[in-house]
């Protein structure tokens, strides 16, 4: 147990160091990396670096990002019973190459706009898309007008102090305001089966893991409501291999498990201020 230091998210003394300077909360099971370090997203990222992830280059995989953009603005809407979309304004942070803004415009969302740090990334959206992003890093980012919806897919645990940014949100955030967002969770099969290798994984870049439960706490605290949990994705197969003869068996039960319980290496989060 680490002595006289505090949980970020709920303020517990119970952490311990569970390696590479990630300090792991016992109560609220939220991860701290003490190791944080700021990376920069240069032209190679939407190019070579996730063509090396994912067998192609960001642009080409437009139609899955942006089918899954429509699914999470459907999400939205169907949730919080949202009919009138014309007068609403949508902020994107961390907007990449627009592919959700676009999602957004093609939804009849009356204003939309991103912030997004890269260049070349912000370009593409500015010239080939027509939609207003700004050039910036969030924290340096100064916006005066506020928003009815504010989304931020894979960008907080990149954030150098991610619960301060959330509370940045949330001032920008109109009164009934919706924030949605999806993070790396610590509550997935790979951290609780596989935590070596979690742990061996664990981008640098990632100042903040949190669990369903200490997302939910967090977003209480600083006001917001009707807070929904879901796995971003699932996979039984990081739990039992698929060849095993019980796994047909295994895998109903554990996608079931998965979504009443958002266990998943990754969640998606939607509230109400």
């Amino acid at each position: 147990m680490i002595k006289d230091v505090y949980c970020a998210v709920c303020k517990s003394s119970n952490l311990v160091d569970i390696g590479k300077n990630l300090i792991l909360c016992k109560f609220c099971k939220t991860v701290i990396n003490e190791n944080y370090q700021e990376l920069e997203y240069s032209d190679s990222y939407f190019k070579d670096e996730y063509k090396e992830q994912y067998g192609k280059t960001y642009l080409e995989d437009f139609e899955n990002i942006y089918n899954a953009s429509k699914k999470r603005i459907d999400k939205i809407f169907r949730k919080f019973l949202i009919e009138d979309r014309s007068n609403l304004k949508l902020l994107d942070i961390g907007s990449a190459m627009g592919f959700f803004l676009k999602a957004a415009v093609d939804s009849q969302i009356g204003f939309v706009q991103g912030v997004e740090i890269s260049k070349y990334a912000s370009t593409y959206c500015k010239e080939e898309l027509k939609i207003d992003v700004i050039t910036s890093s969030f924290d340096e980012v100064d916006i005066s007008k506020t928003y009815d919806i504010i989304t931020a897919w894979y960008f907080l645990e990149h954030s150098k102090d991610t619960l301060k940014t959330i509370k940045k949100i949330s001032k920008m955030l109109n009164e009934n305001g919706i924030l949605a967002f999806s993070v790396p969770s610590s509550y997935g099969p790979l951290f609780k089966f596989n935590r070596k290798k979690w742990i061996e994984i664990h981008p640098v870049d990632h100042s903040i893991d949190f669990s369903p439960y200490s997302i939910k706490y967090f977003l209480k605290k600083i006001g917001f409501s009707d807070i929904s949990v879901y796995p971003a994705a699932i996979h039984p197969e990081r739990v039992m291999n698929p060849k095993s003869p019980f796994f047909k068996y295994f895998k109903p039960l554990y996608n079931i498990y998965s979504r009443l319980f958002s266990f998943s290496d990754t969640i998606e989060v939607y509230a109400k201020k």
